[in-house]
C-alpha cells in the first residue's frame, strides 16, 4: 500500500498563499491591460452600464453597444451593476473609439503594433474616473468570482481525493495560475462566475449526497441548495444549463447506484430531482420566458448568433486547429493575437499530454481491478473511480457545448468557454501526472509546477502586456540605423525631424523593412491624423505600404502636447516579389483617415517648398536571382570593380543591353557614358546614364552580383560604333579599364555597330 498523503506540512495555510498570488497576479493582469482591450469587454461593459443607469434589461438588437451579449442572462452585469452605478459613466464613447488601423487577431512582428482595439488617453489613464473606474470595479468583481473557482477547485479536490494532498495543491495551482484563467478574471466578462458557480455546484453534488447520521439527513434544503447555485448558474450563462445536467447526474448516480449513500434510493431521488428543478424554474423560469416573448425562441441562441455572426466550420476542420484551441485554452491575451513563445504552447502541449497519459494508464488498471474495488495502481491509492467518471463527464460535456459553439461561429479562439470546467480539467491533470510520480516527488513536483505558472505569468505580464500597450520612446540599440535630420512640416500640426530605413541588407519578399521617424508636436490638434509609410519603386509604384496612427496606434495625435517628442518605428512586410535588383525609397505621410479622398497632407520644408518626405533608402532584391546569357561575352575590367561581361544589341530599335560583373563592392554611384562615334572616330550623339538608370545605383552594388541595364540609343545613320566607361559624376574622373577583350582608348571601350 502506498504511503497516504492525507496532509502537508503548513497544508492549510497553503490555499491562502495560491489565493493571495492569484489576486496579485489577477490586480496585474487588470492593470497593465488598458480598457477594453481583452476580448468582447466592449460589449459586456455596455450591458453593464445600461443596468447601472436603470435602464433594465437590454433588448438584443443590431446596432446596439452590447451587440449579442444583450442575450445574456443578466445576473453577472446585475451584480457588477451594483457596485458601479454611483459612477457617473457617460464618458464612455471617448473610452470605444475604434483605431482604424487595428491589425484584429493578426499576431505582430512587432510586439506593440496596433494592439489596442480601441485609443487611449487621459480618459482612460490612472488614476481611473468615470467610466474607466466602472470597468476597473467590473473587473475586481470577476477576480473575486476567479478567485471562488480556485477555492472551490482547492474544497472538491480534498473531498475527492483527501488520501492525497499534493493532487489538491496540484489541481489548484494549475486552475490558480493557468495565464488564460486569470486573463478572464480580469476580464468584465461572466465567464469567471459561471466558473466559480459550476465548481461549487460540483462540491455541493457531492457533499450534499454523501451519508449523513439518520439525525442530520434531511430531503428538504439540500435539494433546494443544489436548485439554488444551478439556477444562478443558468442566470449566469446559457451554457450552464449543463451544470444542472451535471448536477442532475452526480445526485442521479450517488443516490441510485451506491447504496452506501441511501438503502431505499427511488423515492428520496425523485424528491431531490423535483426540488431542484423547482428551484431552477423558480429562478431562471421569467427569463426565457420574457426570451420567448421577445425573440420568439426560449434561449435566444438564434438571435445571439445572428448578431455575433455565423460562420460554419466542420468538426474536421475544428481537429485541424486543435493546436490554436489549445494556444487560446493556456495563454492568449488582447484580442488572441498577442501570444507567448511558440516553445510555451509545445511545452503545454506535451506536458498535458503526459498527464493524460498517467490518467489512461491509471483508469486501466482500475478498471481491470473494478471486481475487487481496489484502489489505483501506481502511486494513487484510495481514488474512486466514480469520481475520476464524474471528472471526465463534467469535462467532455463542456468540450462538446465549445465544439457545437465554435462550429456555428467559425472561430476556435474561444477556448474560455471551457472555464466552467476548468477544475475539472485541472484535477484530470493532476491525477495524471501524480500517478506517475513516486510519492517522495509529490510536493516537489507540486511546488515547482506553482514556481514554472507563476513565472510564466510574471513574464506575460512584464514582457508581453506592458509593451504590448507602451508606445516607444527612442529606438533600441538593435534598430538603430543613421539617422537622416529633417525638417518637414505638416499643416503646423507635426514636424518630421529625423528619418532612417532599417532591415536585411538585401531585402526580398516576405522580409520585413521598419521606416523609423523622429516627431516634433507643433500644435493641439483636434483630430487623429494617420501616418503613411510607404516604399515606392524607382518609378513611383508602390511596393508596400501601411497606414498607422502615431505611436503604432498608442499616440493618437488629439491627445498629444505642443512641444513633445518621440520616436516611431514602422514595420512593413514586402509582399511583392521584384524582377531585379531596385533601390526604393521610403517615405513618411500624413492625412486625415476619417476624410472621403483620405488624401495626404502637404509636406513642406523649412523654405516652405513642398517636399516629398523621404526618410531613407534600402536594397530590393529578386528571391531568385536572375540568370543572365548575353548573346555577345567581353571580359572588360573597370577599376577593379567592375567587369563588363557581354551585352545585347539591336540596331533596329536602338537598344543595347549591358551585363556587368562585381568584383568589389564600388562604394559610390557611377554613371555610364555612351558616345555614339561615327567612321572617322567622332562623337554623333551620346546618351550619359547611371548602368541601370535610376533603379539600381552602384553604389548600392555588392561583389559577386551580376546586373543588366538597357540604354535606348539615339543611333543616326553615320553611327558605325559606341563608346563606353564609367565615370564618378562628382569629379568627372573615369574608371580606369585594366584587361579587356575590347579595343580601349581613354578609358573606355569600344563595341562596332552592325555585327
Amino acid at each position: 500500500m502506498n504511503k497516504i498523503e492525507t496532509t502537508a506540512p503548513g497544508g492549510s495555510r497553503l490555499i491562502w498563499v495560491i489565493a493571495l498570488v492569484f489576486v496579485c497576479l489577477g490586480a496585474g493582469y487588470s492593470l497593465l491591460t488598458p480598457i477594453f482591450e481583452n476580448s468582447d469587454e466592449t460589449l459586456h461593459y455596455p450591458f453593464v452600464k445600461h443596468l447601472a443607469d436603470g435602464e433594465g434589461l437590454p433588448l438584443a438588437i443590431p446596432d446596439q453597444l452590447w451587440g449579442q451579449e444583450g442575450t445574456q442572462p443578466p445576473l453577472y452585469y446585475a451584480l457588477v451593476a451594483a457596485g458601479t452605478f454611483w459612477l457617473d459613466t457617460d464618458n464612455l464613447p471617448e473610452l470605444l473609439q475604434r483605431n482604424p488601423h487595428w491589425l484584429f487577431t493578426e499576431v505582430r512582428a512587432r510586439l506593440n503594433d496596433n494592439q489596442n482595439l480601441v485609443l487611449h488617453g487621459p480618459f482612460d489613464a490612472f488614476p481611473f474616473h468615470r467610466a474607466a473606474l466602472a470597468v476597473q470595479i467590473g473587473r475586481a468583481w470577476s477576480l473575486l468570482f476567479g478567485l471562488l473557482t480556485v477555492i472551490f477547485t482547492f474544497l472538491l479536490a480534498r473531498w475527492l481525493f483527501p488520501a492525497h494532498w499534493p493532487v489538491a495543491v496540484t489541481a489548484t495551482t494549475l486552475t490558480a495560475f493557468t495565464p488564460q484563467f486569470l486573463r478572464v478574471s480580469a476580464t468584465v466578462s461572466n465567464d469567471s462566475l459561471s466558473a466559480a458557480l459550476t465548481t461549487l455546484a460540483v462540491l455541493l453534488a457531492f457533499k450534499l449526497t454523501a451519508p449523513a447520521p439518520a439525525s442530520r439527513r434531511s430531503d428538504f434544503w439540500p435539494p433546494l441548495l443544489l436548485g439554488l447555485v444551478a439556477g444562478l448558474a443558468v442566470l449566469t450563462k446559457l451554457s450552464s444549463l449543463s451544470t444542472l445536467a451535471l448536477v442532475v447526474f452526480i445526485v442521479f448516480w450517488r443516490q441510485f447506484f451506491l447504496s452506501e449513500v441511501h438503502q431505499s434510493p427511488g423515492p428520496k431521488l425523485g424528491r431531490w430531482l423535483v426540488l431542484i428543478g423547482l428551484m431552477v424554474i423558480a429562478l431562471t423560469g421569467w427569463w426565457f420566458w420574457r426570451n420567448y416573448q421577445l425573440y420568439g425562441e426560449w434561449f435566444a441562441t438564434e438571435t445571439h448568433l445572428n448578431l455575433a455572426g455565423r460562420g460554419y466550420i466542420t468538426p474536421a476542420q475544428v481537429w485541424n486547429l486543435r493546436a490554436e484551441a489549445e494556444r487560446a485554452y493556456w495563454a492568449t491575451f488582447g484580442w488572441g493575437q498577442i501570444r507567448l513563445p511558440e516553445w510555451v504552447y509545445q511545452l503545454f502541449f506535451w506536458f498535458s499530454r503526459i498527464g493524460l497519459l498517467g490518467l489512461l494508464i491509471g483508469l486501466v488498471g482500475r478498471v481491470a481491478q473494478f471486481p475487487q474495488k481496489r484502489p489505483l495502481p501506481l502511486s494513487l491509492g484510495h481514488v474512486h473511480l466514480e469520481h475520476i467518471i464524474i471528472l471526465m463527464g463534467w469535462a467532455a460535456l463542456n468540450l462538446a457545448l465549445y465544439l457545437r459553439w465554435v462550429m456555428e461561429v467559425g472561430s476556435v479562439s474561444h477556448t474560455r468557454l471551457v472555464f466552467p470546467a476548468i477544475a475539472a480539467i485541472s484535477l484530470l491533470l493532476a491525477v495524471g501526472w501524480h500517478a506517475l510520480l513516486p510519492p517522495r516527488l509529490h510536493g516537489w513536483f507540486s511546488g515547482g509546477l506553482a514556481a514554472l505558472l507563476v513565472t510564466l505569468n510574471i513574464y506575460s505580464l512584464g514582457w508581453l502586456l506592458a509593451p504590448a500597450f507602451t508606445p516607444d520612446s527612442e529606438r533600441g540599440a538593435a534598430e538603430m540605423a543613421p539617422l537622416a535630420p529633417l525638417d518637414v512640416t505638416f499643416p503646423d500640426k507635426l514636424q518630421l525631424v529625423g528619418g532612417a530605413v532599417s532591415g536585411p541588407a538585401q531585402t526580398a519578399a516576405g522580409n520585413i523593412v521598419t521606416i523609423h521617424a523622429d516627431w516634433r508636436v507643433l500644435a493641439s490638434m483636434d483630430k487623429n491624423y494617420s501616418v503613411s509609410a510607404v516604399l515606392l519603386a524607382p518609378d513611383g509604384a508602390v511596393l508596400t505600404h501601411r497606414e498607422t496612427y502615431p505611436g503604432l496606434g498608442l499616440r493618437p495625435t488629439r491627445y498629444l502636447s505642443p512641444g513633445q517628442t518621440f520616436t516611431d518605428h514602422y514595420p512593413l512586410r514586402l509582399e511583392t516579389e521584384v524582377e531585379q535588383p531596385i533601390i526604393a525609397r521610403a517615405v513618411i505621410g500624413l492625412f486625415d483617415f476619417e476624410s472621403e479622398t483620405r488624401a495626404g497632407l502637404p509636406a513642406v520644408d523649412a523654405a516652405g517648398n513642398s517636399v516629398t518626405p523621404v526618410v531613407g533608402r534600402v536594397k530590393l532584391v529578386p528571391s531568385t536571382w536572375p540568370a543572365y546569357r548575353p548573346a555577345l561575352t567581353t571580359q572588360v575590367d573597370f577599376g577593379e570593380v567592375i567587369r563588363l561581361t557581354g551585352y545585347d544589341f539591336d540596331a533596329q530599335s536602338g537598344e543595347l543591353t549591358l551585363y556587368w560583373q562585381v568584383l568589389a563592392p564600388p562604394g559610390r554611384d557611377y554613371t555610364l557614358f555612351i558616345h555614339l562615334l561615327d567612321a572617322t572616330g567622332a562623337i554623333v550623339a551620346q546618351a550619359d546614364a547611371p548602368p541601370t538608370h535610376n533603379v539600381y545605383p552602384t553604389g548600392w552594388w555588392a561583389a559577386d552580383e551580376t546586373i543588366a541595364g538597357t540604354h535606348r540609343l539615339p543611333l543616326t545613320a553615320d553611327t558605325v560604333a559606341v563608346r563606353l566607361g564609367l565615370y564618378d559624376p562628382a569629379t568627372g574622373a573615369r574608371l580606369p579599364v585594366g584587361q579587356s577583350s575590347l579595343p580601349v582608348q581613354d578609358n573606355g571601350v569600344q563595341i562596332p555597330v552592325g555585327e
